[in-house]
């Protein structure tokens, strides 16, 4: 398969002709873009080996601020720019950028520096995939430290070059540069000796050398130094290209060469090598995190199941169940105090501020929802002085099935629709970073998250923008609600659920001025506080949670919007819907055992900590609830006797505190009063689905080794 190279030029007959040269070489061009935006754009949403990138281009944006989007990306950059200057020069190599060419070019030239730049970037990407599946040695550090050794603070470089005079040239060429030429080799032996010894920055590497090893076979050695090589070689035939760039060198430089030429390929080397590395050591301390975040939780599941057991075994051995009477007591009286408060009237919201609003749709294999949702973004009502206020963009996960083709399609039809596409090995890793690509490409202020499966009115952002405009509100939650409650009694107890959750429990917290919680569909945050949290965690089962959490800690709120309501698919069959909530509940075990130091040590207040504890642990409360009802029914049909001695009052209040919040979220959807009471015993019923979650919860978090998305699938009935 041809390699593919984005062009990036405002000059339509210098692009022809670049376009015209690389398809003779052997790679394919997909597209060529005139503007720093349509780069962006199309570098997303093609996915190129390599975007070849002009610094001057139209509009006002240059080509730098396009190359550091698409590098975030993880898509290298090769510029081909007129600019020579210093201070162009280190502008770009800012972006960490895999080459720096400069017109009018040599085509010898941009040939090794395109495939030498495919070549260490799958290499690096290599590199990554290993870390992540821990194929890479521990002990074997990923850069070097030479914290024991006082070394010169210029770059330090190692030349290897058999004719002496050529040596001799390039170190005081190199020296005038600032740079420490810390000696010069001309055999291969020596070359792999020296690179040991002094473990300079980057090797400058001959192909033709002195004894029985040339420079190709030197630098294979040296690779595994982790020391960048630049071949400087009057020898540009195929085979030995060929060879060469399968070392993953950070440059090929034909001889007779230009100083000028050389040393910018030398500071654009130097820079990415170093940024790689930094990367790769970023990936490796959080997996090493992750890992430890695992032992944890692990932890924590073996505690709390063994004081369960204990409660089981001792209840069994002693007939009696009045701990769980005063246990359910707790959450009995919350959710009176809950039921209450709501019946208030909820907070108004802040201020009228319109700000650019980007919506991140994350999908994979989404054929059967993804136009409609689409369709329903693009009739949103949001206009600033005449202009539509949003942009929409789809995070193609990797899908296998339609979903490209009908986003292609769509993309003709709606012109602020982007996609970004994800390839393996980056597809299919989480939500988490399926969002994160989108926020590094977006140009909104506000971030807007939306499922494939979403509907909304056309004011939705008009009703919703507004909630964001207080000063320490970092998010805020739309009202989730089931466009196919009417399927099946299934659905219809998820379209209850969620009325429960809005209508009473986040109302009454938002009334109260407590954070709510964001919830997948329908989340809106500033784009400020997802960067100071450096944005959503990949790794996290349940995204949403773990980014309310961060932002709780961080002294932020989030409120909550009744208004604004987003329609969404429930899941009508059981078996993908206990696979949805057994998703659900390790996700919140999960942030509950990892978060629970960091939010005690927390700098905000205390009530503000015990009440994100509070509602981290009430899944586990609501388990103990459904477990009291069993005890109630198995007491009164005689099945088995448990003795329940705490005093009535205790009894009766922990035996009816479920049903008024069941009501009240019920009847505020203009429900009638006997069909409420029914749909409220229904939901009992329903609810008893959560003991055997509980139990596949803890299982799962026991015996997964790693954490993975396990996304919902929709039929888009």
């Amino acid at each position: 398969m041809k390699s593919s190279v984005l062009i990036v030029e405002d000059e339509m007959v210098t692009a022809l002709d670049l376009k015209a040269k690389l398809i003779s070489i052997g790679f394919a061009v997909p597209a060529i873009v005139h503007s720093s935006k349509e780069a962006v754009d199309m570098a997303a949403e093609l996915r190129p080996d390599v975007v070849l990138m002009d610094i001057v281009l139209q509009g006002e944006d240059d080509g730098i601020h396009a190359a550091k989007k698409i590098s975030s990306l993880d898509i290298p950059v090769v510029f081909l720019t007129s600019y020579s200057d210093e201070k162009t020069l280190q502008k770009a190599k800012s972006t960490s950028p895999y080459g720096y060419i400069t017109k009018p070019y040599h085509d010898k030239d941009l040939e090794l520096a395109l495939k030498t730049a495919i070549q260490k970037h799958h290499e690096y990407r290599d590199k990554v995939e290993l870390i992540r599946y821990k194929g890479l040695g521990k002990g074997v550090p990923l850069t070097r430290h030479d914290d024991d050794i006082k070394w010169d603070e210029r770059p330090r470089i190692l030349i290897v070059e058999d004719e002496i005079i050529t040596a001799m040239d390039l170190t005081a060429q190199l020296s005038d540069r600032g740079y420490l030429v810390v000696d010069t080799v001309t055999k291969g032996h020596e070359a792999i000796q020296k690179a040991e010894l002094f473990r300079p920055d980057l090797v400058l590497m001959d192909i033709v050398l002195s004894g029985e090893m040339d420079g190709i076979s030197v630098a294979e050695h040296i690779h595994d130094l982790d020391i960048p090589v630049v071949f400087l070689s009057a020898y540009t035939d195929d085979k030995t290209v060929k060879r060469a760039i399968e070392t993953s060198p950070f440059g090929y430089v034909p001889k007779p060469y230009q100083i000028d030429e050389l040393y910018r390929t030398i500071e654009t080397a130097i820079q990415t090598h170093r940024a790689e590395n930094d990367k790769i050591e970023r990936i490796d301390q959080k997996i090493t995190s992750k890992e430890g975040e695992m032992v944890i939780e692990k932890t924590a599941v073996f505690f709390i199941s063994a004081v369960i057991l204990s409660l089981i075994v001792y209840s069994l051995f002693t007939r009696s169940m009045t701990w769980l009477m005063y246990l359910l007591f707790i959450p009995a009286i919350y959710n009176m105090l809950i039921v209450g408060v709501s019946l208030k009237k909820p907070l108004p919201p802040g201020g009228q501020d319109q700000p650019f609003v980007s919506i991140l749709i994350p999908a994979h294999n989404e054929e059967f929802t993804i136009e409609r949702c689409v369709r329903s973004l693009a009739e949103l009502d949001y206009y600033k002085d005449g202009q539509r206020n949003y942009e929409i963009i789809v995070i193609n996960d990797g899908s296998t099935d339609r979903t490209g083709e009908v986003l292609s399609l769509l993309k003709g039809e709606f012109e602020d629709l982007h996609i970004v596409t994800r390839k393996p090995p980056r597809a299919g890793r989480g939500k988490g970073y399926v969002l994160n690509d989108g926020v590094r490409v977006c140009q909104g202020e506000v971030i807007a998250v939306f499922d494939a499966d979403a509907r909304i009115d056309p004011d939705f952002l008009s009703k919703i923008i507004p909630y964001l405009d207080e000063e320490n509100v970092a998010g805020v939650q739309a009202r989730v609600r089931m466009y196919n409650a009417d399927r099946n009694l299934l659905t219809m107890m998820q379209e209850v659920e969620f009325s429960i959750f809005g209508n009473v429990i986040l109302r009454a917290r938002d009334i109260m001025d407590k954070s709510g919680f964001l919830g997948g569909n329908g989340q809106l945050t500033r784009k400020k506080f997802v960067e100071d949290i450096e944005g959503w965690d990949g790794f996290a089962v349940t995204e949403d949670l773990n980014m309310s959490v961060k932002l709780i800690m961080d002294g932020n709120k989030i409120r909550y919007c009744p208004e604004a309501v987003v329609w969404q698919e429930a899941v009508p069959e059981w078996k993908a819907f206990f696979r949805q909530r057994v998703r659900w509940a390790t996700g919140n075990l999960e942030t509950l055992f990892v978060y629970l130091a960091p939010i005690i040590d927390a700098k905000i207040p205390l009530y503000k900590k015990i009440d994100a504890i509070q509602y981290l642990v009430f899944l586990l409360f609501t388990v103990f609830v459904m477990l009291g009802y069993i005890v109630a029914i198995l007491n009164l049909t005689y099945v088995v006797r448990f003795s329940m001695e705490a005093p009535v009052i205790i009894g009766l209040i922990s035996t009816i505190a479920f049903f008024p919040g069941v009501l009240l979220g019920i009847r505020r959807d203009k429900v009638g009063i006997l069909k409420s009471l029914g749909r409220s015993v229904e939901y009992w019923a329903y609810c008893l689905y959560l003991i055997p979650l509980f139990f596949a919860a803890f299982i799962h978090m026991l015996t997964r080794k790693e954490r993975r998305w396990a996304k919902t699938k929709h039929t888009g009935d």
